[in-house]
């Protein structure tokens, strides 16, 4: 019973209590990239606690053999290159400023958590459709096939917790954090929406690969929950949808939204006699897969 109160509650208390110091960060105007650091850090150790009290899966558990490679992930796909996505939207978008765009006033003329909410699905947007056709895999099509050999990476780990979160191709970190960045940032949203924008993407992203338990609720529908994101890495087909990163808005939109009660089966890539994808610790030839594999590697 004890379970069953903390999983129903722990999605909404992580939430509530970030959002607690966001809003105390704009009211008294803390440094936004201590803050955001200070939030990772929260968001890390919460998790990692939850992932021992009531995980969804015992062995799900972080695997020794498999953490240099975690951290390799962490530190040279996530961290290296979801800065480098940052610093080249916000260069593309100073240049586009200069030579074509003004910056409009509108966004301060709404309510403060409409613009929040906006920005937010503008953001998730163009990640959402990368996303989705990064699933595609068509073997005619050498653009989807190139997407989902860089995308496979993230679906290779058969178990989901804290550390899998990292495990990302560095272009398809890259292209995520270019195609969110961009258009909020050319649209002229403030600085404060933005931090925003930033740490809801770091909370929800993490809590949503979490080994925790949660149970179907209404916040499958308003967040990226473990209980449908966990699907969306299902080895059967039909539940592997659910392409939103932060949001589920454009899966419900778009019709691809996936939930049921229980828990997914198995997580991965599907393997046949044909595949050639990289084993777990070949962190190297995960990074050169999608050029040094024909399309006959996964089909």
């Amino acid at each position: 019973m004890k379970h069953k109160i903390t999983s129903s509650l722990v999605v909404p208390t992580l939430l509530i209590l970030t959002g607690i110091f966001s809003y105390l960060t704009l009211q008294n105007n803390w440094n936004f990239e201590i803050v955001s650091f200070s939030i990772f850090l929260f968001t890390l150790f919460s998790i990692l606690i939850l992932e021992r009290i009531i995980p969804l899966k015992k062995e799900w558990k972080p695997n020794k053999q498999e953490l240099w490679t975690d951290i390799k992930h962490f530190i040279f796909s996530t961290a290296i290159f979801d800065a480098f996505g940052k610093m080249l939207a916000l260069s593309l978008v100073i240049y586009l400023q200069e030579k074509i765009i003004t910056t409009t006033n509108f966004w301060n003329s709404l309510p403060f958590l409409a613009t929040y909410i906006i920005a937010n699905l503008i953001g998730e947007f163009l990640p959402y459709l990368y996303h989705r056709i990064s699933h595609k895999g068509n073997t005619k099509s050498y653009v989807s096939f190139l997407l989902w050999k860089i995308h496979s990476i993230h679906h290779l780990p058969t178990s989901l917790n804290w550390f899998k979160t990292n495990w990302i191709h560095p272009i398809n970190i890259f292209l995520n954090t270019f195609l969110k960045m961009t258009p909020i940032l050319l649209l002229g949203f403030s600085q404060e929406i933005i931090f925003l924008v930033g740490i809801t993407h770091v909370v929800i992203a993490y809590i949503s690969h979490a080994n925790i338990q949660t149970k179907k609720s209404f916040w499958d529908y308003l967040i990226v929950t473990p209980q449908i994101h966990h699907f969306h890495h299902s080895k059967k087909l039909e539940e592997a949808k659910n392409f939103g990163n932060i949001f589920p808005f454009w899966d419900i939109l778009f019709g691809t939204y996936y939930n049921r009660k229980g828990a997914v089966a198995e997580v991965g890539v599907i393997k046949n006699y044909k595949t050639n994808y990289p084993k777990d610790k070949e962190y190297f030839k995960q990074l050169l897969f999608p050029i040094t594999t024909t399309k006959e590697c996964c089909e």
